[in-house]
């Protein structure tokens, strides 16, 4: 089913699409590694965890890992892979359900098949808001702030947005509704910068149900317009679906233009690992295309 609203648009579009080819890969040496704050973050005086990195298997003997106890968070940068300038420039933001960050299958697989595909792409390693940090759940918006500033001193005047999984689609729908807001001290010359994305990208995004007190969550809803590409699985056992379906409304009733994708199957947390036929893989070169019609 196809809507348009002029100028404000919201596109739903069920799983019979054109199947992408996207294809997943490793983290390579040529990532740049960046630490987001010179002295550490803000708001550490209570902090005591430790970082580590937790390995989690597949059943067809696949390995993971996700990483805990963030303390020092960092940005790695994947140019794109013809090292021509970028077509845009996406802070890719793994979920992880706020307790770990899925920085393998929704963070550097996802920033090497967009660097294929001409992007600059940086992962964010965000702090957790349950270790302690004064900000508490906007701990991961000031990181993404922060990462996409520097992004975006990268990216040489290219678009730069955000693609945020499950949790990481709820740091990057608050990037878009509250980018703007002074959540930290300025730390040098690059806070200067603007830190509202151009656009921003939600897969299986948690948002709205269930509804979570405003301290909870990094996200309050939108309010200003904003550009953005959803996609969601039917059957996804963990995140309802109408947080997309809602979440679509809400940004074409702010003003804002939405593409939606509600595929039949997927589950949560498919990432790029469904491959064709299965419907939900159409994702990928969906929101390339979308890329493509924003850059025009």
């Amino acid at each position: 089913m196809e809507s348009n609203w002029n100028r404000r648009r919201l596109l739903a579009v069920g799983g019979g699409l054109a199947l992408a080819g996207a294809t997943s890969a490793r983290a390579d040496a040529g990532a740049e590694f960046v630490e987001l704050w010179p002295g550490g973050p803000p708001g550490g005086e209570r902090v005591r965890v430790e970082e580590r990195r937790v390995a989690y298997n597949w059943p067809d003997g696949r390995v993971d890992y996700a990483v805990e106890g963030v303390t020092r968070p960092t940005l790695s940068l994947y140019p794109p892979a013809s090292r021509a300038a970028p077509k845009a420039a996406v802070l890719v933001v793994p979920g992880g359900g706020f307790s770990k960050v899925v920085i393998d299958k929704e963070g550097h697989d996802v920033a090497c098949w967009l660097a294929a595909n001409g992007v600059l792409a940086g992962v964010l390693l965000y702090r957790l808001p349950r270790d302690g940090w004064t900000a508490g759940a906007d701990a991961p918006l000031q990181d993404a702030q922060r990462a996409l500033r520097l992004l975006r001193a990268k990216a040489g005047g290219a678009k730069t947005g955000a693609l945020g999984f499950s949790a990481g689609g709820t740091i990057a729908a608050a990037l878009a509704a509250r980018g703007e807001a002074a959540l930290y001290p300025p730390v040098d010359g690059l806070d200067a910068r603007p830190s509202l994305p151009d656009f921003v990208s939600l897969g299986y995004a948690w948002l709205n149900r269930p509804q979570a007190p405003a301290q909870a969550t990094p996200f309050h809803g939108f309010t200003a317009p904003t550009k953005a590409f959803l996609f969601h699985a039917e059957d996804d056992p963990k995140v309802d679906v109408r947080n997309s379906r809602e979440a679509a409304e809400a940004i074409v009733a702010a003003g804002g233009q939405a593409e939606l994708r509600i595929f039949p199957t997927g589950g949560h947390g498919f990432a790029l690992r469904s491959r064709p036929p299965a419907p939900e893989a159409a994702w990928s070169g969906d929101f390339l295309r979308w890329l493509e019609r924003l850059e025009s």
